[in-house]
């Protein structure tokens, strides 16, 4: 099949690419960069804008829309306003492209997040619970309903926090707890939504391929844990003890409005792919860990 990706630098579009490549199918990917080195084969890089497809790219099965400014920096008013632009137009320019190149069968993914539910902390959400009125949660609104309008099967991945070793939040922490400093953030009893990077790839290939799945989806590993338990967890497999406790104050002293996203969470159930039968690889947090951290 064909794909068309926005976002293929970041951490999840790397991987997805790397595995579509490697089953044979070809992907055209948008960045705003220049091509670095020679393409493998079926590998097709396209600059552009981040609000508008280039006109060099074809009809493609799927496109997967992962464009948007990091979340993990300090919140401006300016910075804001990125977070919310680059997330909306990219998404409005996918669904422009699939409306000038329609064709049979077309599926459009496009990432959203967990905080679209607001920061409920212990509250257990499936896929029909209501918007959240957060900053965050107004992002995840506006930027699904950016994909509305197409004639393809579309699907807005509700994405929790995205487990790696080399990048993301998991390789922030090892540092801290590495140095006996880690510790659970908030209360530590808040619901920890996560995923396995694996389970994550798997997903999106696992909804690009299955015709029943539409709508929104929560990403999440089907086992509800606390932040204290991934802390606990996190703790064991690096053999380091996990008493530091990051408060609320002190992580919003620290880090602004963007300290929400460390001290808020929630029970996410991925119940449209339990539903449609994905099986996870990486159920259990301590396994997860285990394996990404060998």
């Amino acid at each position: 099949m064909k794909y068309l990706i926005t976002g293929g630098t970041g951490l999840v579009g790397r991987k997805l690419i790397a595995g579509l490549l490697a089953d044979g199918h070809e992907v055209h990917n948008l960045g705003r960069g220049a091509a670095k080195e020679a393409a493998p084969k079926g590998f097709y890089f396209h600059q552009w804008d981040g609000k508008s497809v280039p006109t060099t790219v074809p009809s493609v099965d799927v496109v997967v829309n992962l464009a948007g400014a990091s979340i993990g920096q300090r919140w401006s008013e300016d910075y804001k306003k990125l977070l919310v632009s680059s997330r909306v137009d990219a998404t409005k320019a996918c669904a422009d492209y699939l409306n000038t190149h329609e064709k049979p069968g077309q599926v459009f993914i496009s990432a959203s997040g967990f905080n679209y539910y607001g920061d409920l902390l212990d509250t257990p959400v499936r896929e029909g619970a209501p918007a959240g009125d957060s900053f965050m949660a107004n992002i995840c609104k506006q930027w699904e309903a950016a994909t509305e309008g197409t004639h393809a099967r579309t699907v807005t991945l509700r994405i929790s926090v995205v487990l790696d070793p080399h990048d993301g939040p998991l390789a922030r922490m090892l540092t801290p707890y590495k140095f006996g400093a880690g510790g659970p953030t908030g209360t530590g009893r808040q619901g920890f939504p996560w995923i396995h990077i694996d389970d994550l790839i798997a997903t999106i290939r696992f909804v690009a391929d299955n015709a029943s799945v539409s709508g929104p989806v929560n990403v999440a590993s089907p086992t509800a844990i606390r932040q204290q338990d991934f802390s606990d967890a996190l703790a064991k497999v690096l053999h380091r003890p996990n008493f530091f406790r990051l408060p609320k104050g002190v992580l919003e002293l620290i880090f602004g409005e963007m300290s929400v996203v460390l001290w808020g969470g929630a029970f996410v159930v991925p119940a449209v792919l339990q539903a449609n039968g994905f099986q996870w690889k990486f159920p259990e947090i301590e396994h997860a860990l285990r394996d990404l951290l060998k």
